[in-house]
């Protein structure tokens, strides 16, 4: 009888779960690739066939919520006037936010923001989400309400404290929330 085979690319998301998992514990910087091989019970050069550093592993995880950023952008883009386009982002972030809330917390580990930083693609991205939110010629005030809006978002979509509430309820405070603090901007 033959042996099963593992479907493809199984073991690479293997790696991305252990991962993510030993991230949430440990942080990113805290977790080696000996302690993912470890908790997946193989050896580090099986991690290694997968991911060339834990830097990979961590642009593994983050690059479809970027993926999902920058389609939310492009929507944003088409609309006709600015607030179109803030409502579509703000609408967009929260929904992010919250369907990826167990990946959230990884841009407030460090090793992470060196990683992000260093893609010129990822802070394309961002710098554009930032600058439909405060719109143009910013000031000092409005920087601080965008930055505050999404920090919030994104800590408390992560936040464990939080994590009895419901993917739809959370969506919906968050929203509400962020649209009280854009008015801010008014």
């Amino acid at each position: 009888m033959a042996k099963p085979v593992a479907p493809r690319g199984s073991a690479r998301e293997r790696v991305l779960q252990a991962a993510l998992d030993l991230f949430i514990e440990h942080s990113v910087g805290g977790t080696s690739m000996q302690m993912i091989a470890d908790r997946l019970g193989v050896s580090k050069p099986a991690v290694y066939y997968q991911f060339r550093s834990r830097d990979d592993i961590v642009m593994a995880l983050v690059e479809p919520m970027f993926d999902d950023i920058v389609r939310v952008m492009k929507i944003a883009a088409a609309m006709p006037t600015q607030q179109g386009q803030r409502d579509v982002t703000v609408s967009g972030v929260v929904e992010l936010s919250v369907r990826y809330r167990r990946l959230t917390f990884l841009f407030y580990d460090r090793a992470v923001e060196h990683a992000v930083r260093s893609r010129e693609d990822f802070m394309a991205v961002s710098d554009a989400v930032a600058a439909i939110l405060h719109g143009p010629n910013p000031d000092a005030r409005a920087r601080v309400i965008t930055t505050t809006l999404m920090a919030g978002t994104f800590t408390a979509a992560a936040d464990p404290e939080l994590a009895d509430i419901g993917d739809e309820q959370l969506h919906e405070i968050l929203l509400d929330t962020a649209r009280r603090v854009l008015e801010l901007l008014a």
